[in-house]
């Protein structure tokens, strides 16, 4: 059994959309982050970041693990899926490139213009161009492939995907790019991917396009 360490954000929803789609059993510990349960002793020795998700594997001498890039590569591998081997070179760049680039810039945009709007304009403009920019680049890259790593679906497209989950926050309108428009809603359509979004709020629905 899986121990799944999280709260309701992008990285958290990566993590229980996998389990649901390789139907491993897990149990959630909610953190409550606005309270600072990120920062105990005990999480800390799980997660010397501070950070979620981290999971314990109950059934495999309780075997820690924080980073969720890491996380995906670590249930893949128990699991046998989504991580094909002959195209590992393809999943791991675009697997970086979520953990890299895609979430830390879609982030900081979050941190700007939803949560502190009107701190800093150049903070809401730079980033606001930066997740517009990544927006143009998964567009052109869905114009020719099915998914992030080409034919197949990946861990690279579950890392990917809860970030763009958050379009409605983002005011640059998923609709008017069709080939990603085309790749979040087959994504959205998955029941894992529907069950494993509402992981902390059975009420919770998938955003439209």
């Amino acid at each position: 059994m899986i121990e799944l360490f999280s709260s309701d954000t992008p990285n958290g929803k990566k993590i229980s959309i996998m389990l649901e789609e390789i139907g491993f059993e897990y149990k959630v510990t909610k953190l409550d982050l606005g309270k600072g349960d990120q920062f105990k002793p005990e999480f800390k020795k799980i997660s010397p970041f501070s950070k979620i998700p981290t999971i314990i594997d109950h059934s495999n001498n309780k075997q820690a693990i924080f980073e969720s890039g890491a996380i995906l590569i670590y249930l893949s591998d128990r699991s046998g899926k989504f991580y094909d081997k002959e195209n590992k070179l393809n999943i791991d760049q675009w697997l970086m490139a979520q953990m890299g680039l895609i979430g830390p810039m879609i982030g900081q945009y979050h941190y700007f213009y939803r949560f502190n709007k009107g701190l800093s304009e150049v903070g809401e403009k730079r980033y606001f161009e930066v997740t517009k920019s990544i927006y143009e680049v998964l567009e052109g890259h869905l114009s020719k492939n099915k998914y992030l790593a080409g034919d197949h679906y990946s861990i690279a497209d579950i890392a990917t995907w809860p970030w763009v989950a958050r379009h409605e926050w983002h005011d640059i309108g998923l609709k008017n790019y069709q080939n990603l428009s085309r790749w979040y809603s087959e994504i959205a359509d998955r029941e894992a991917v529907i069950k494993g979004y509402a992981f902390m709020d059975k009420n919770a629905l998938i955003p439209k396009p």
